[in-house]
């Protein structure tokens, strides 16, 4: 692959489309945002046999939708537990509840103070943490993310909330409040299991604005650096991941547009490359928290949405995958306003909040970067055209062997409907202007099914891909280790579809993705809406193993603390706002691709 930036042919590793399969593929199922809320359920297996060697339980976690409307990001967080083994009577046991903040509850009994804007929820208290994005367990603990709040902290075995992980006071915070700031921090921090720590982001609305790297050992404060060497404004930051002596993070494409609040449609088109970031432990060590420290950046080709990096990092040189979402667009979701490129009709309302998911192949690329001087060593993009709409990954990350290194991935998505690329769309993206595998012009008018893919990243090829039933949306995926594991990978794959007909949990060997899913579980009243991230938890004994707690009165009192500055900040913000729109131009919230 040749990585200079405005490349444009395919990436290596494609595979064209045989034409094979079950040809048209139907209107993707109307479901996706019909929730059931909290609750317990007992799933059945209405299909297969429900494989005897697995243990622990998949989490999930997402916006607690009921119904369409709004963006789908913009409700409070629902957390699942789903039991791996089945009961006594063979069923599933299934535990949702919702994420109840602090903030949550105040909203509960004093709705009239909370409004949105966009997908964004704002009272007095401050900016709503709506903790509904990411889930990660460390040390028999859980955490839930979600990049405009602090992450906060659940009963791992009832999930009730127990608190905040940070005060007011340890955060740069970007909007103000009396008990719920804004605070930016990456809802996927990287968990350092050797430190028995995790690793943040912490950056400001504000473009330019600082951006620090936070550590926090499970208990006691949370440590932030400055970081200096990052080149421009970011849209924002999203996803945290840690080797044995790096920290490594990258942009999300987050295109916000003031003019879309009031009324008005997207007018510039979101970045279409990655920027990515390298932090070196050894500098954190050496330098005292609240010292800058140096930042190694990496731009290449094709946005990225998550990343995965081998903990193993040996003679300074990293391992990453990028998981590209070229054409995608968390800000451009479906309304009442948007029409279909393909028919010109209004859609239903069943879709409203559906965001543009990459009307192209699932790509993942492989870069080796030396981690001093951020030069590219090696680069491939693997994806095949079997794979379309690519939404999450899964890997095994259940021993230091697995997290060494990154050759499997396991891929779900939502495949290709030609009716869901909106006008709105094409309009951004349809010149093919933007880094891509596909051209718009040469979309496939057939579509695609929703379907899971193995990427065999060392081999640099998808080798194994599983095609649902048409109309299905599948995701998230959750890799599930065997009991007796013989080694990295070996186990199950169990992923949440959403079919025409109902919700369904299958189940797959992951060694074996082509053989179908070996069992499947729905009914027991469980309809989740589309949810979004995942992770399996090892079964716990015993009692939670921390008494780290936030207490309120410190909340408010760094929340007031902060408030001088936070202002001050908005203040800028807006000022940049003004001068820019009296010259003409756009705010750096909404800047052109570069």
């Amino acid at each position: 692959m040749d990585i200079e930036p405005r490349t444009r042919a395919p990436p290596t590793g494609g595979v064209e489309w045989t034409g094979e399969g079950d040809g048209a593929v139907p209107t993707l199922t109307r479901n996706l945002f019909t929730g059931s809320g909290p609750g317990d359920h007992r799933l059945d297996v209405v299909e297969g046999h429900w494989p005897d060697d697995l243990d622990g339980a998949v989490l999930i976690v997402g916006p607690d939708k009921r119904e369409p409307g709004g963006h789908w990001f913009g409700e409070h967080g629902v957390l699942c537990r789903i039991d791996c083994r089945p009961g006594p009577d063979g069923r599933l046991g299934v535990r949702a509840r919702r994420v109840d903040t602090r903030v949550a509850r105040l909203r509960d009994r004093m709705p009239w103070l909370f409004t949105r804007v966009a997908f964004a929820e704002l009272s007095p208290f401050g900016v709503t943490n709506l903790a509904n994005t990411n889930v990660v367990v460390l040390d028999g603990r859980c955490f839930l993310g979600y990049d405009a709040g602090r992450p906060v902290e659940v009963d791992l075995e009832t999930l009730a909330h127990l608190t905040p992980v940070g005060g007011n006071d340890e955060w740069h915070l970007g909007a103000p409040g009396v008990l719920e700031p804004l605070a930016s921090v990456t809802a996927h921090p990287g968990l350092a299991r050797d430190e028995r720590a995790l690793y943040f982001v912490n950056s400001s609305i504000v473009p330019g604005g600082p951006v620090s790297v936070a550590r926090w050992g499970l208990s006691g404060p949370v440590e932030r650096w400055p970081v200096t060497g990052i080149g421009g404004p970011i849209d924002s930051i999203h996803d945290v991941a840690v080797t044995r002596d790096h920290v490594v993070f990258c942009d999300l494409p987050f295109v916000v547009e003031p003019e879309t609040f009031r009324g008005g449609r997207r007018t510039r088109p979101a970045q279409d490359v990655t920027h990515l970031w390298i932090v070196a432990k050894a500098d954190l060590r050496s330098t005292p928290p609240g010292s800058p420290v140096p930042v190694v950046e990496v731009e290449l080709p094709l946005p990225t949405g998550h990343l995965s990096v081998g903990e193993d990092d040996a003679g300074g040189v990293l391992t990453v995958n990028l998981e590209h979402i070229p054409f995608g667009d968390l800000m451009l979701p479906l309304d009442r306003e948007a029409r279909s490129h393909t028919t010109g009709e209004p859609y239903d309302v069943a879709y409203e909040g559906l965001v543009a998911l990459a009307p192209q192949p699932g790509a993942v690329g492989r870069y080796r970067i030396d981690a001093t001087t951020g030069a590219v060593l090696d680069a491939e993009v693997v994806w095949d055209d079997r794979f379309w709409g690519a939404v999450l990954t899964t890997r095994d990350q259940s021993t230091p062997a697995a997290r060494a290194s990154v050759d499997d991935l396991w891929y779900s998505g939502c495949g290709y409907d030609p009716e869901l690329v909106s006008e709105d769309w094409w309009r951004l993206y349809g010149d093919g202007a933007c880094h891509h595998l596909v051209h718009p012009d040469e979309l496939p008018p057939e579509g695609r099914p929703a379907s899971i893919a193995h990427f065999d990243m060392a081999a640099g090829k998808v080798d194994d891909v599983w095609a649902f039933a048409p109309g299905a949306a599948a995701t998230p995926p959750t890799f599930v280790p065997r009991r007796d594991q013989s080694g990295p990978g070996d186990g199950y794959v169990v992923v949440l579809v959403h079919t025409v007909e109902r919700k369904e949990l299958h189940v797959f060997d992951s060694g074996d993705l082509g053989r179908g899913p070996l069992a499947v579980a729905a009914g027991g009243g469980w309809e989740p809406p589309l949810l979004l991230h995942s992770c399996w938890a090892p079964s716990r004994t015993g009692p939670r193993p921390s008494s780290y707690r936030v207490p309120l009165r410190r909340d408010v009192a760094g929340a007031l603390r902060g408030l001088p500055g936070t202002v001050a900040g908005m203040a800028r913000m807006a000022r940049m706002a003004a001068s820019e729109g009296r010259a003409g131009g756009q705010s750096n919230l909404a800047r052109p691709v570069s």
